[in-house]
């Protein structure tokens, strides 16, 4: 039984001269009952204004044409949505169709707490008591294992109390204070896989038809990642409910997903069941999906991208890259003990005392060589983005040494000549390219800008010069000179942060996880640009990451972290194939894999 049916469906939007762009064009599909639907594409194929379309979403200043029929086992005919008045739509939008977005902090009021928002959310739909919408609310956040259930919640009373002969009081009130506290939490005390949860539990709060997935685990580790994917599984069969979930990563659908639409530039150019799409692929922009993604399983120098794929007929393109050079007898930056802290809130006592603090990077040691990659992996909190800012000196260490280029980068005071001097040397790219770009310089003036606070590379017309240069490295026209960040996509933008980060030719580039925020089209390009960039230039790279299928085709040693501890560290073929360690079986184990025909 059909419980979705998309018929012809176009979306239009207008700017403020009434000039029309149409985001969706007129795309069919359907959605069985109790099955899920995965829809991929880059950015701007239409797949989130797809769903807006299907929720009633998609606001004034864009036009929705064609058919959306609903049908469930409550409903004697189908309905089209679109036919229904605003206020009708209300009844199935949250109540009989719930969608989950991208960025749970975004859709998350800060200034209430997570219970207020469920049951807000329950008495929207529900005519029923206060009292009895915040039970279903502590439910929901049971059902998506944010709180543990009342058997787990005993036993967890036995073992913090150690009260071997408790009255039913006593138990009561420790599970009720339980859940009174999680009720009371707001968005930002919680972690990114706790936010997505919540927002799980409010999609679901109103045991909705079909739930809409829009990219739910994009920015979340790949620990967690599979940890959301298992449980939207789980709820789907136990709740029998039907789900569209929408990601840009096929790795990800394939561990979801009943059938596939590939969407590309506001049109379905492939729509079948699951393993046809994956295994038979008819589309050379699908082939190109399907091959530019970094895998475990395969050693490749180069990732083919999805341009040169659809260019050379589905054809993967030979491409020889020179052999890299790395000097494993010259190190070029060791660091030694090296231990990072933060007070801890409320704390105002002078000195250092271990209780007061919290150990960021705990007593790590390592060497980086002149000309390789370290690929830096771990989970969000292990230290990482600290440790690579501590290389930077952008956080001052408590203790411990950066030994680079036979400096001591830790005893010296920020205002030090010498620090200064050294930092031309070491440079980074950030992973949100948007934030990390001044939206009032245009991306020429972004990029002379440390040439002249260093003053590098002669006068002005010479900076021009090598700014031309270094755009062309990187893909980009030398016309783009004046254009502005706003005016750039995330890859273009991301390359501009690249061609910054060359402007002073520096020693050692770290790239913090400067590839998780694109498409995977876009990062095949962006990871090759850097590989050739490293050869070009005799580039030495931290490459850090949560995803070590990028990060085993970037690096030649990984450094696994953990609680601010190395784990292991060792070459990407040991790390990845014989890992030591259970932290690092986890993390591989974690990784969504594609599923092979029986």
């Amino acid at each position: 039984m059909k419980i979705l049916d998309v018929q012809d469906l176009e979306v239009t939007f207008f700017d403020d001269d009434h000039n029309p762009s149409v985001a969706v064009n007129k795309i069919n599909f359907e959605l069985e009952a109790g099955k899920t639907l995965g829809i991929v594409g880059e950015s701007g194929s239409g797949k989130s204004v797809t769903s807006l379309a299907i929720m009633g979403l998609v606001g004034s200043n864009g036009k929705t044409d064609g058919q959306i029929w609903y049908q469930d086992s409550s409903e004697s005919s189908p309905i089209d949505l679109q036919s229904l008045s605003e206020e009708e739509r209300r009844e199935y939008r949250g109540g009989k169709i719930a969608m989950i977005f991208q960025e749970p902090m975004s859709s998350l009021n800060p200034l209430y707490n997570i219970g207020f928002q469920i049951i807000e959310a329950i008495l929207q739909h529900r005519e029923i008591s206060e009292s009895e919408a915040r039970r279903q609310a502590i439910a929901v956040l049971q059902e998506v294992k944010l709180l543990p259930d009342d058997e787990t919640l005993t036993q967890e009373f036995y073992t913090e109390t150690h009260n071997v002969n408790p009255s039913e009081k006593e138990v009561n009130q420790y599970i009720n204070q339980r859940k009174r506290e999680i009720l009371k939490r707001y968005p930002h005390e919680m972690s990114g896989g706790q936010l997505q949860r919540v927002m799980i539990a409010m999609a679901i709060s109103c045991n909705p038809r079909i739930l809409i997935a829009d990219e739910p685990t994009t920015a979340l580790d790949v620990t967690v990642q599979a940890t959301i994917l298992e449980l939207l599984k789980d709820l789907a069969k136990s709740r029998q409910m039907s789900l569209i979930f929408i990601t840009h990563d096929l790795a990800v659908v394939a561990n979801i997903a009943d059938s596939l639409a590939v969407m590309y530039q506001g049109r379905i150019l492939e729509y079948g069941k699951l393993v046809d799409v994956l295994f038979d692929p008819q589309c050379d922009y699908t082939k190109g999906l399907l091959a530019c993604r970094p895998s475990l399983e395969e050693d490749r120098e180069y990732l083919p991208t999805v341009a040169a794929l659809m260019a050379n007929d589905g054809e993967i393109p030979e491409v020889n890259l020179p052999p890299k050079e790395v000097n494993l007898n010259k190190p070029l930056i060791v660091v030694e003990n090296l231990i990072v802290g933060f007070r801890k809130p409320g704390i105002f006592s002078w000195g250092i005392k271990p209780a007061d603090y919290f150990w960021a990077v705990d007593d790590v040691s390592f060497q980086v060589f002149a000309g390789e990659t370290l690929g830096l992996v771990g989970e969000s909190g292990c230290g990482k983005s600290t440790l690579a800012r501590t290389l930077l000196r952008l956080i001052n260490p408590i203790s411990g040494k950066i030994d680079f280029m036979g400096q001591d980068l830790a005893q010296y005071k920020k205002n030090d000549p010498r620090l200064r001097k050294l930092r031309r040397e070491l440079q980074i790219v950030f992973q949100n390219p948007y934030n990390s770009l001044n939206p009032r310089m245009s991306i020429g003036k972004t990029i002379i800008e440390p040439m002249e606070i260093h003053k590098m590379a002669g006068n002005s017309r010479k900076r021009k010069e090598r700014v031309a240069y270094l755009l062309e490295r990187v893909g980009l026209s030398p016309d783009w000179f004046n254009r502005y960040p706003h005016e750039l996509s995330g890859g273009q933008r991301q390359r501009v942060c690249i061609a910054k980060a060359l402007a002073l030719n520096p020693q050692l580039i770290i790239c913090d996880e400067s590839v998780s925020a694109l498409d995977v089209s876009i990062q095949a390009q962006v990871l090759n640009l850097l590989k050739e960039l490293q050869r070009d230039f005799g580039l030495t790279y931290i490459f850090i990451s949560h995803d070590l299928s990028v990060v085993k085709y970037m690096s030649d040693r990984i450094m696994v972290m953990n609680k601010g501890k190395i784990e292991e560290i060792a070459t990407t073929d040991q790390i990845i194939n014989h890992p030591q360690r259970d932290y690092t079986k986890k993390l591989i184990a974690s990784i969504p894999k594609f599923p092979t025909l029986a």
